[in-house]
């Protein structure tokens, strides 16, 4: 029976770390046992620091302090350099967009103050910086600060993307749940990149390879609700056949797909 308790476990782990959330009314039926078992379960991965107790389930514990955006900016450069270059033959001139907050983000906004008469929302104070002296229109949605990524999060930045509406949408992603949709590791941030990707009419999600192995807990949009994932990195045939069915994989590089 302790075999039996630990293998069961071990496999919740597994799921929770891939998928970044389990339900637990669902592992009961998957494992066959009751939903009082799994609680126990979810407890024991609480101790061992896996996961973190949510209504109906459990989350996967980000075990790590999050990266501030300006280290983040310095790993994979090349690569969100490509991505960000990339993403500009999809915008069309006098273009609206949402640009979120993030390094790969940021290094399409240096690329935009090359164009002009573009309209740009975005919850980032960093591409809201990079952008304050081009000739472009830039917008910074409010919220309150938060510090790891200076992205401006909460209630009121919500309000304001309630009435606005834009061709394109790029959002940055923390990871990527393979059955779910690209995520983030702030609760309030895949909030705001949710509600980016309803107000835009297509979304491209931007981020380089290495998120194939960093799965976040919180997914901010479905599979079927981006318009493609622009990506570039070693792991891109890793990544082109996690995500085959799922959503279109557009490289950012002259390697062969």
């Amino acid at each position: 029976m302790a075999n039996l308790t630990a293998e069961r476990r071990n496999r919740m782990a597994q799921i929770l770390i891939s998928e970044g959330s389990i339900r637990a009314s669902e592992m009961a039926e998957k494992f066959d046992v009751s939903t009082e078992t799994i609680r126990k379960d979810i407890i024991a991965l609480e101790e061992k620091g896996i996961a973190e107790k949510s209504f109906g389930g459990a989350i996967a514990r980000v075990s790590a302090v999050e990266t501030p955006v300006d280290e983040r900016a310095l790993v994979h450069a090349a690569e969100k350099n490509a991505i960000a270059t990339a993403a500009l033959e999809h915008i069309p001139a006098h273009a609206t967009l949402f640009l979120d907050t993030g390094s790969t983000t940021s290094a399409i906004a240096r690329q935009l103050t090359l164009r002009e008469g573009l309209t740009v929302f975005t919850n980032s104070m960093e591409v809201a910086t990079i952008l304050s002296d081009s000739s472009n229109e830039v917008f910074l949605i409010g919220g309150r600060v938060r510090k790891s990524s200076r992205a401006l999060v909460g209630s009121w930045g919500i309000e304001r993307l309630l009435g606005l509406h834009a061709e394109l949408a790029f959002l940055g992603s923390d990871g990527f749940q393979l059955e779910k949709g690209p995520t983030s590791v702030s609760h309030e941030e895949a909030g705001i990149k949710s509600f980016m990707q309803q107000s835009a009419q297509a979304t491209y999600v931007v981020a380089d390879t290495s998120k194939l192995h960093s799965p976040a807990p919180f997914a901010y949009a479905a599979w079927k609700e981006i318009a493609g994932v622009i990506s570039a990195g070693d792991e891109y045939k890793a990544l082109e056949e996690a995500l085959r069915g799922k959503v279109q994989l557009l490289c950012a590089t002259e390697q062969e797909t």
